[in-house]
């Protein structure tokens, strides 16, 4: 008889728990396309100029504004995100301040692959895989879409 109640009992604490994990898991998506529909709304025209998306993009980079970074960057690169490594080869970086934003330069479809706009700036950052915390001279390159611009390409110099 004892037996029989034990498992009785931990049937229903699974069962409990299971149910527990289905609610978190339907509480993040619903979370998480809240912050994608609050994205979307802030991003920029299609006719924004690259410089004002290389602000737009830094100040949610800052803002560890998921949603917004991961909206205005292809997946040709990594977006901003600044969430803290859990070990060595994941997590995102984080941008932490920036300054110098430039103007930005043509970078022809013969050189890149692809017609760019870069924008140099100075970040001070940290978790960049391979990379000492600190600051970097840091490119932002930029193509068109039919959405408008969108980080294509990044990196030093």
């Amino acid at each position: 008889m004892r037996t029989r109640t034990f498992v009785v009992i931990a049937g229903i604490g699974i069962i409990a728990a299971a149910g527990v994990s289905v609610q978190a898991l339907v509480t993040h998506a619903h979370a998480h396309s809240l912050a994608e529909a609050a994205a979307a709304s802030e991003v920029p025209a299609p006719d924004t100029s690259v410089e004002v998306m290389t602000k737009t993009y830094l100040r949610a980079a800052k803002d560890h504004d998921c949603a917004l970074t991961r909206l205005l960057t292809t997946p040709n690169t990594f977006a901003w995100c600044g969430a803290a490594p859990h070990g060595w080869f994941d997590g995102d970086p984080e941008l932490q301040s920036y300054r110098d934003v430039g103007k930005p330069e043509l970078v022809t479809k013969g050189v890149a692959g692809h017609a760019q706009e870069c924008v140099q700036s100075t970040i001070m950052q940290r978790w960049i895989s391979g990379a000492d915390p600190g600051e970097l001279s840091w490119s932002w390159c930029w193509v068109h879409t039919a959405d408008g611009w969108r980080l294509w390409d990044q990196g030093q110099g």
